[in-house]
């Protein structure tokens, strides 16, 4: 993929992407925080087919979507993928309902350490109020997990 970058005095960044497939994509990063997303016409790449204005939030939401990935880093060891014991990072969304909030597990996980920024916060306490874009490095069984993932990304 190639991305190129482009000033717009007054109305913000415009990053045009292409995929290896020859497809083209624009976004425009507006300074209030909104984003215009275009879809350019296959036929003709240099027409814009469609596009989508987006507001702050909803541009927002859309970076945790294509942000959201739970990566699982399996240990070596006792805890073995097999004992049903993984530790897996998990980044908290905009618009979590948990946002603000104390730092709460469900049953059967432990949080091990939250990442904020460039500092990590190891055996956070209890009463630790997250933050959007904190990753919480959390250790448990698969169920309890993927309850973890659910209760921080349900909105607000």
């Amino acid at each position: 993929m190639t991305l190129e970058r482009i000033g717009l005095p007054g109305v913000g960044v415009s990053h045009l992407l292409t995929t290896r497939d020859g497809e083209r994509l624009g976004i425009v990063a507006r300074p209030d925080g909104g984003r215009d997303i275009a879809f350019y016409d296959p036929a003709e790449p240099d027409r814009v087919a469609r596009s989508v204005v987006l507001g702050p939030d909803e541009a927002h939401l859309v970076a945790d979507v294509l942000h959201a990935t739970v990566t699982l880093d399996h240990v070596d060891g006792p805890a073995q993928p097999a004992s049903g014991v993984q530790a897996v990072r998990i980044r908290v969304p905009a618009g979590s309902a948990f946002t603000d909030r104390p730092l709460a597990t469900p049953h059967g996980v432990e949080v091990v350490a939250v990442i904020r920024g460039t500092r990590v916060l190891p055996h956070p306490d209890p009463t630790l109020k997250l933050l959007p874009d904190d990753v919480l490095i959390a250790v448990g069984g698969s169920p309890a997990l993927a309850r973890l993932h659910d209760l921080l990304a349900a909105p607000c």
